[in-house]
């Protein structure tokens, strides 16, 4: 992996900057000639790229570490970045500034489990167990996102944009419920 590509990014993304603008692309293809690489013109083209995984199913859970490879995007500036970020990742940026200004928002399980329907019940029912259970299946194995919820704590490196996750996710309550009403 070419690090000088990798300097800034956040998720499975990475960005650098020249006098062209910035060039953005998963960073596991960091180190992959651009000629290589599919570009990606537009913000709707690349909804649609980021919208399914490798093998064409849908990808619910944005923060999946399954986003596919083999593209790059050119953004002109600084605002056209976090355009594409927020496309990729929605509400990432917003919550990384929130983070920065100690105003980011964390809704607990217990919290947003309130706002759910009877059918997680055995989830609330099992307390701290069964979240765990849950937060172990889904968040940190599949999730690329830190559950700042459950209490995690994102590890910074340098450069790249902390990815935390601020609530239970649908997919969450979803993998819940599989996992303890089958």
């Amino acid at each position: 992996m070419n690090r000088d590509f990798q300097q800034e990014g956040i998720g499975q993304i990475g960005w650098r900057f020249d006098e062209r603008g910035y060039e953005v692309r998963h960073e596991e293809d960091g180190d992959v000639s651009v000629q290589k690489l599919r570009e990606i013109k537009n913000l709707i083209e690349l909804e649609e790229l980021v919208r399914r995984d490798i093998g064409g199913k849908y990808r619910p859970l944005r923060g999946e570490k399954n986003l596919v490879r083999g593209w790059f995007y050119s953004a002109k500036s600084a605002k056209d970045l976090r355009e594409v970020v927020e496309v990729i990742y929605p509400g990432a940026i917003g919550n990384w500034a929130a983070q920065q200004k100690g105003k980011l928002s964390v809704v607990g399980w217990k919290e947003a489990a309130k706002k759910q329907t009877g059918r997680v019940q055995a989830l609330i029912d099992g307390g701290e167990k069964a979240v765990e259970a849950v937060e172990k299946t889904l968040c940190l194995t599949r999730c690329g996102k830190t559950p700042h919820w459950a209490g995690k704590i994102a590890i910074v490196r340098s450069g790249r944009v902390p990815f935390v996750c601020i609530e239970p996710c649908p997919v969450f309550w979803e993998t819940a419920n599989s996992l303890f009403n089958s």
